[in-house]
């Protein structure tokens, strides 16, 4: 691989895991501005017929499988080629630094075993979609040598 392509992915880790870190040690909640309007909204669609699991514990998970999506993409897409399940494991220890700090250090902020297991299965979803790429990627490229053997 290209060594300035490989500079490139490890800085997009690097910002992706500040950016996750900006949002997970903010002092507060980065949405408790919007109380208000998510629970109107939420009544409004139940009231319209969607299930009542659709809520903001489902919007709150949904959000932290994509916030550590990029994440684990990222990690297995630097990763040695086999190893892509590393994303997860890697997902997994941020995600035990994130919640054990919010838990010490962060009173108004609720660590969860819920987003320790929502946040790893973002990375570890990441890490799958770069593992599925690569696969379809190297099966093309074995398809089209064998056809022009």
């Amino acid at each position: 691989m290209d060594r300035r392509l490989r500079t490139i992915e490890w800085v997009a880790v690097l910002v992706v895991l500040i950016a996750i870190l900006a949002v997970t040690f903010w002092p507060t909640r980065v949405d408790a501005g919007a109380d208000g309007a998510l629970s109107a909204l939420f009544r409004r669609w139940h009231a319209d017929g969607v299930p009542a699991f659709v809520d903001y514990d489902l919007l709150q998970s949904v959000a932290n499988v994509v916030m550590f999506l990029p994440f684990g993409a990222l990690v297995a897409s630097v990763a040695m080629r086999p190893l892509w399940w590393v994303s997860g494991v890697i997902g997994l220890t941020l995600s035990l630094v994130v919640e054990s700090g919010q838990a010490m250090f962060l009173p108004a902020r609720l660590a969860s075993v819920g987003d320790l297991a929502t946040n790893t299965a973002g990375a570890l979803l990441g890490g799958a979609v770069v593992w599925a790429l690569r696969t379809a990627r190297d099966r093309r490229r074995r398809t089209s040598k064998g056809m022009r053997a």
